[in-house]
């Protein structure tokens, strides 16, 4: 018997024909298990192979998909046939890859891009544990586990080594350099070879990108249009403060403000009733993910302005910033979730007088989440009533998930409040409920204190200040099984969009707004000339009326664009 067992045992030496077999199959494998468990969607990939009417786009499409596959399979046949060190690298690697690409296809349906990394990068360490905690996937536990008895059972008749290791890794460097410049659409891959794109595209875009630029004597490709400086007085100083509240996670539709069965902005409420509060209603926002949404807010993109898959577009439109200086506006930046500017250019940063992330805002104290929007509530209250001609742009913590940290464990209004004992998996059906009333709760606990430490009486606002108020996304609500945000439902483009303070009265609400509108708004409110800017686009709001009102769309990322209406 324990000879049997020995024998069973013991590992199986392979020569190169077998080992080329055994890889190949392997492949094969992972190729089915991520189609049918993890829910890879290589059709929708294929589309643009099948239907493109440019056959140089289809036939280069066709070939990153043949290099990606081929580069993988290298991959696999160099860990078998590998000696131990290099082994356990390849395992690391591929262990690595699967957890975080799995965990962003249950998220997110798609694998990482490098917008990813660089959200990632800014974002608060407790941030990055909710994510990963709420989104980490364990079927990637089955591969890693066959890769390991695979080690434990094969053997190769020769040793490949550092060369062969090199030769495959910049197979999957240097394919992922040349085609993204070939094509603008992901091509499928596996989860492996997708880490490697998204690392190779946020070095290329991100690190590299910068040093370049900073090195560079001249302006580059990727500077941002320079904006026309109107002919001011001396010493011109706005008479108003212009105050931009972009909330998190925030859908138009759960506010009570917009009809909404339970009471959960009756500050809001209040204002509109005594007519301080313009409300254009529901709003489609710029994009389901807040990086995509905050880049067309401050550039004024329009869903018409994409696909944009090389961010040209987003790196290179003037900012809102850029304009607010040409009008002598002191501008700032107050950004409640993360702890590095994370828009397209770092270089924004340069007419943003003031920027504050959650460190400097909470003035490096520990703090709950549900505090940093009324720390920042105070800091701005300071400002707008000690001056005017103040340019202010605010992303709160907001809603984001998880649901229950954005407001105080005594502040339930309904319950049972869902909360994320369980942070492996998305809630099943029969939680949905308690999912709603723990966001409603944050909604009602986030908006209305905000707004309650914000000003004093609104009926005598300070210094002509105006506040513009919309969401960043919407939320599923986790009601399809997926993400919170990042897809392509109505639900996670429903924002709210509103305007505090005094307006003309023949102002039209009735229009129906989206975030696209905003720029041009904001355009208008620091009264700069119409004839200088440098942007097209949607009406504002202060001038659109009912009857232009057109179909709305919204961009998931950076390459499509989605009906709202």
């Amino acid at each position: 018997m324990s000879f049997s067992i020995k024998y069973f045992l013991k590992p199986v030496v392979l020569d190169e024909h077998d080992l080329k077999r055994v890889s190949l199959i392997c492949a094969f494998l992972l190729f089915i298990y991520e189609v049918y468990a993890v829910r890879v969607d290589y059709s929708e990939y294929l589309a643009y192979v099948v239907d493109s009417e440019n056959t140089f786009f289809s036939a280069v499409t066709f070939i990153c998909i043949l290099v990606s596959f081929y580069a993988f399979y290298r991959l696999t046949l160099f860990a078998l046939s590998a000696s131990w060190p290099y082994r356990t690298l390849c395992f690391v690697i591929f262990a690595l890859s699967l957890f975080i690409e799995y965990a962003y296809q249950k998220a997110l349906g798609r694998f990482s891009d490098d917008s990813d990394i660089e959200t990632a990068v800014a974002t608060t360490i407790d941030q990055q544990v909710a994510s990963l905690s709420m989104y980490i996937s364990f079927k990637a536990l089955i591969p890693c586990i066959a890769l390991l008895l695979l080690f434990l059972f094969i053997r190769s008749r020769t040793k490949q080594g550092f060369k062969q290791f090199a030769v495959v890794n910049l197979l999957f460097v240097v394919s992922f350099v040349i085609f993204p410049t070939l094509i603008d659409q992901p091509f499928p891959t596996f989860a492996t070879a997708a880490l490697y794109r998204t690392s190779t595209d946020f070095l290329i875009s991100g690190p590299i990108s910068g040093r370049i630029r900073a090195s560079s004597m001249g302006a580059l490709a990727t500077d941002r249009r320079p904006v026309a400086k109107p002919a001011l007085p001396v010493g011109y100083r706005p008479d108003n403060n212009i105050v931009v509240i972009v909330d998190e996670s925030v859908m138009g539709d759960h506010l009570s403000l917009n009809g909404y069965e339970r009471r959960t902005t009756p500050v809001l409420d209040d204002l509109a009733s005594r007519h301080i509060l313009h409300n254009w209603g529901i709003a489609a926002s710029a994009s389901s993910a807040s990086r995509f949404t905050y880049y067309a807010l401050v550039t004024g993109l329009t869903p018409d302005n994409f696909p944009d898959a090389n961010e040209f577009k987003v790196k290179t439109f003037p900012t809102i910033f850029q304009y607010a200086k040409a009008m002598n506006y002191t501008t700032y930046f107050f950004d409640g979730q993360m702890v590095a500017y994370w828009g397209a250019n770092n270089e924004d940063t340069n007419y943003i007088d003031n920027w504050l992330g959650v460190h400097e805002i909470s003035d490096n104290r520990s703090f709950e989440p549900y505090d940093l929007d009324n720390q920042i509530a105070d800091k701005v209250k300071s400002i707008i009533y000690g001056s005017k001609g103040n340019f202010i742009f605010i992303f709160k913590h907001g809603s984001h998930i998880p649901y229950q940290n954005n407001f105080p464990p005594d502040q339930e209004a309904w319950r049972p409040s869902y909360a994320t004992t369980d942070k492996f998996e998305i809630p099943s059906a029969d939680q949905l409920q308690s999912v709603k009333n723990a966001y409603d709760n944050s909604i009602l606990y986030n908006v209305n204190s905000f707004f309650t430490n914000l000003i004093d009486d609104y009926s005598r606002i300070p210094n002509n200040s105006l506040l513009l108020y919309t969401g960043d996304h919407g939320q599923t609500l986790f009601v399809n099984g997926k993400a919170s945000h990042g897809g392509k439902t109505k639900g996670e483009a429903t924002v709210p969009l509103f305007i505090i303070g005094k307006l003309d009265d023949k102002i039209d609400t009735g229009y129906k707004a989206s975030h696209a509108n905003i720029f041009p708004t904001l355009l208008d409110l620091m009264s700069y000339p119409r004839e200088l800017r440098d942007t097209g686009g949607l009406p504002s709001l202060l001038t659109a009326r009912t009857v232009d009102s057109r179909p709305r769309f919204f961009n998931p990322g950076l390459t499509e664009k989605v009906p709202f209406d």
